[in-house]
């Protein structure tokens, strides 16, 4: 709809610690499933979110530097995104620094 094809992730690294990660893929209304975000305030104000549970990776990614380097559940949890997006990510941060940038 709005043309997007490709992505940036940044702060990858703030997820590092987290068990799992709940992506939310569609909310619910009034019985029905809306796969995209409500615009309307009262919708918006009753629905809920239906997620998407993807594992966590439990290490640190702050020092990767190659895609090939993150942890495999990061590999998913990214390719995931780009499903579910239909884009395509060209760009990882797993910091604040400009070298802690992956480039795809």
């Amino acid at each position: 709809m709005n043309g997007i094809t490709d992505l940036a992730v940044t702060k990858l690294d703030v997820l590092d610690e987290l068990d799992e990660i709940k992506v939310c893929i569609a909310y619910e209304y009034e019985g029905r499933t809306l796969k995209e975000f409500p615009t309307d305030l009262k919708i918006l104000r009753n629905v809920k979110p239906v997620y998407h549970t993807l594992p966590g990776w439990k290490q640190t990614t702050s020092g990767v530097r190659k895609w090939d380097d993150l942890p495999p559940a990061a590999q998913n949890y990214l390719r995931f995104i780009e499903k579910i997006t239909g884009a395509s990510i060209k760009l990882v941060s797993v910091g604040s620094r400009r070298d802690q940038t992956i480039f795809l």
